[in-house]
Parts: structure tokens; C-alpha cells; sequence
């Protein structure tokens, strides 16, 4: 195992945040919040009302699409966290019938 307990439970914890808080960025950027509006990759300077319409529209789809694609990904973080801590637990009961005797102490 790579890391211990502790890092793979705070693992755990950060990415269920994650997966959480960009699923919750994409579904606001999908009913196209106006509170969002300002973080979207706009120019400044428009020819008409439509074309601003029109590219903040295309910018919100484009930018819900990367949150949700983002969330899956931690959601993969998510599942690689629980194997991991999984494992930790089938190594220590192993341990433990062994008995303490039979520890092994790495470096």
C-alpha cells in the first residue's frame, strides 16, 4: 500500500467533496444560473444582444459538460479510495491472527 489509513480516508473525503460540489457546478451551469455568468470564458465586447446570447449558451453547455465530466473522475478517485482502504482492513485482520509474534515492522 502506498499510503496509510489517514491519507486514504482523507482521499476518500476530498473526492466524495468533489464528485459532490461539480455535480452540483454542472447542474448550475446547466439552468444556466446568472450567479455563474461572470465565471464563464466570455469576451467582453459584443456586436449584438443575440451573439451574447448565443455564445453564453454554448459557453454554459461547454462548461457544465467539463464539470460532469470532472465529477466522474473523482467518482473514479472515490471507488480507488474504498479498494484501498478495503485492503488496509484485510491486511491488518491478517495481521492480526497471526498474532504479534509474527508482525512485520517495514521501513
Amino acid at each position: 500500500m502506498f499510503c496509510g489509513r489517514k491519507c486514504c480516508l482523507f482521499c476518500l473525503f476530498m473526492s466524495a467533496w468533489g464528485f459532490l460540489m461539480l455535480n452540483l457546478l454542472g447542474v448550475f451551469f446547466y439552468v444556466q444560473s446568472l450567479m455563474l455568468l461572470e465565471s464563464l470564458p466570455l469576451p467582453h465586447h459584443f456586436h449584438s444582444q443575440e451573439a451574447f446570447k448565443e455564445q453564453a449558451d454554448e459557453a454554459y453547455q461547454d462548461v457544465s459538460t467539463r464539470c460532469f465530466v470532472a465529477a466522474v473522475f473523482y467518482l473514479g478517485f472515490v471507488f480507488i479510495a474504498i479498494v484501498a482502504i478495503r485492503r488496509d482492513n484485510k491486511r491488518r485482520k491478517r495481521l492480526y491472527k497471526r498474532g504479534p509474534g509474527h508482525m512485520r515492522f517495514r521501513r
